[in-house]
């Protein structure tokens, strides 16, 4: 096994852990302990001290979907990389750039709202310069560590902010 698809196998061992409940691998497949990656503090409603969004249904609707979109391009993206294809790792990168941005505005911004839009477009505009930078230099391992270095924004988000939903 390469040493890229050990780094791709890590990032995505570490995408399967952010999800949360069970997942299913493959028949068969197993989390090598040496992949575990670090414990997370368990998730309790009762001291989430993470900032509130506001939300209307819509928008909380838009933002999961944009975020589900980005589980699959990083798969993908771990997938291609261990598989060597570098022309799919740079389209998946894209797909997760600036040509996905989506215009939500939430109805009721207030600073944590527009950390928030601020954050999202960053890491958009950053899948755009990893794919290119992919592109002119086709350096599997530089792509896995700026995608590392991009999921720290990702981590950082989701440790940060929750979506609320508006009272009617």
């Amino acid at each position: 096994m390469s040493k890229y698809m050990k780094q791709a196998m890590l990032l995505s061992f570490s995408l399967l852990a952010a999800i949360p409940g069970p997942v299913a691998l493959a028949q068969g497949a197993t989390t090598p302990a040496a992949l575990d990656p670090s414990p997370v503090a368990p998730a309790d409603a009762e001291v989430d001290t993470r900032r509130g969004i506001m939300t209307r249904p819509n928008e909380r609707t838009h933002i999961l979907a944009n975020m589900r979109k980005y589980l699959i391009g990083l798969q993908l993206t771990s997938q291609a990389l261990a598989a060597d294809d570098m022309p799919a790792a740079i389209s998946a990168a894209r797909s997760m750039g600036s040509i996905n941005l989506y215009e939500v505005r939430l109805r009721f911004a207030n600073a944590a709202a527009l950390e928030f839009r601020q954050l999202a477009e960053e890491v958009h505009h950053t899948f755009d310069a990893i794919a290119k930078e992919a592109q002119e230099k086709q350096d599997p391992k530089l792509m896995l560590s700026r995608i590392g270095a991009v999921m720290k924004k990702c981590t950082h988000c989701h440790e940060t902010y929750r979506l609320q939903d508006m009272a009617h």
